[in-house]
């Protein structure tokens, strides 16, 4: 990673990013959801808190994956032509509050990470990292200098898993 300008991006927030700047996000159950368009040096990053906003609105913001993912078209002003350059990461929907052993389809972070995974293949990506689930939180980091990502995990306290 390079040296640059970081922008955190907060829960429900939508983020993008050129050359010199630092797109990061911290996530336990929420998602993380990155498009990468290196060839034309912009990269986005929304920090989603859940699934569905049940509206179709154009208004920016990432609280909901859905919305987050129309978000990310505008912001970057993507067309669909452009859509086979896209990278998409899709990181978080730990499970960080339920006993580890419990059943993965009661968790709001696998419901979070089953819709963004559904709504990045629905555009049309199908370039799409996924690090999803498990009982560890994750920082997420897109250089957009290099146009490198990095995921590293964040221990959740008390479980050895």
């Amino acid at each position: 990673m390079t040296t640059a300008s970081k922008i955190h991006v907060q829960i429900g927030q939508v983020k993008v990013g050129r050359s010199g700047e630092i797109l990061t996000a911290i996530l336990g159950s929420c998602i993380g959801l990155g498009f990468l368009h290196p060839a034309r040096g912009i990269f986005g990053l929304a920090h989603c808190l859940l699934s569905e906003s049940g509206t179709a609105d154009d208004r920016i913001g990432g609280r909901h994956v859905d919305q987050a993912v129309r978000s990310l078209v505008s912001l970057m002003a993507l067309g669909p032509s452009e859509y086979r350059n896209i990278k998409a990461i899709v990181v978080g929907g730990a499970n960080m509050t339920m006993p580890p052993d419990t059943d993965p389809k009661r968790l709001v972070g696998t419901i979070n990470s089953g819709s963004a995974y559904k709504a990045v293949r629905d555009l049309g990506l199908r370039n799409i990292h996924v690090d999803t689930g498990g009982v560890h939180g994750r920082q997420v980091t897109i250089d957009c200098t290099t146009g490198e990502f990095e995921v590293a995990q964040i221990p959740r306290l008390g479980v050895n898993a």
